[in-house]
């Protein structure tokens, strides 16, 4: 299983889901394109992720 090493970022990121908040077209387009950027798993990949992380909570 290959590892991927996620670097944390902290934004200043206006928070969706709070009613009242206005976000125009493009923040919105934006905010999408960011987050399809992100790292995508197959399923099989995911499952091993899964299983790693079970097997790291039983040595706990």
């Amino acid at each position: 299983m290959k590892e991927i090493k996620i670097k944390v970022q902290k934004t200043d990121c206006k928070n969706w889901t709070v009613t009242d908040t206005n976000l125009t077209h493009e923040e919105f387009l934006a905010g999408i394109q960011k987050a399809e950027e992100g790292p995508f798993y197959s399923v099989q990949e995911s499952m091993e992720n899964f299983e790693q992380w079970l097997k790291s909570r039983e040595k706990k």
